[in-house]
């Protein structure tokens, strides 16, 4: 393994296991058997080593997402099995998890702003597709991803009840396809 991939798995590790604000430059070059100096040319500085972690798990949940684009299947079906994936995805990742509970009563949330403003850009951009291919109506895309996103934040942090994903999934799925009028 090379330095700089001996870097990031241990950077990972500490981060994963320790959360952002307590660990440090110095303890990321011990554990990897590095230099400060060397870290510091694969990353500006702590903050940017973290977003490169936080840009990574953004890219394997898009990466999950695409799969079931891939299928040919409705939009309404991609955007149901997107959101069941960012749920599970954002319940089962360690990482994500330690960001939330270190940001949870602060009024620094520059980290989960980019996850969550990388998301919504990420759905408004699909939106913004189905709109030209007409498989969608005309709508405010970037307003209507936010909307869409917002609503799946407010269930995962604020219900009072058991999650149950696939019922989440459904109620949302149901929704946006039927509205709440029919």
């Amino acid at each position: 393994m090379n330095k700089k991939d001996m870097v990031i798995q241990k950077a990972r590790e500490l981060f994963t296991k320790y959360g952002y604000k307590k660990v440090s430059m110095d303890e990321v070059a011990r554990e990897a058997n590095v230099t400060k100096k060397t870290i510091y040319t694969y990353f500006k500085d702590k903050e940017d080593m973290f977003k490169y972690f936080i840009k990574e798990e953004l890219e394997e949940m898009k990466i999950a997402i695409e799969k079931q684009e891939k299928k040919n299947i409705p939009f309404i079906e991609v955007v149901s099995h997107s959101i069941y994936s960012m749920l599970k995805f954002r319940k089962e990742s360690i990482l994500f998890s330690n960001i939330l509970k270190e940001y949870h009563n602060t009024q620094d949330n520059s980290f989960l702003k980019l996850y969550d403003d990388e998301i919504i850009r990420y759905i408004e951009n699909k939106i913004t597709r189905e709109m030209r291919l007409d498989n969608i109506k005309k709508c405010d895309a970037h307003l209507t991803a936010f909307i869409i996103y917002n609503i799946y934040i407010s269930i995962m942090f604020e219900y009072d009840k058991d999650l149950d994903e696939k019922q989440v999934t459904e109620e949302i799925t149901s929704i946006l396809k039927d509205g709440l009028l029919n």
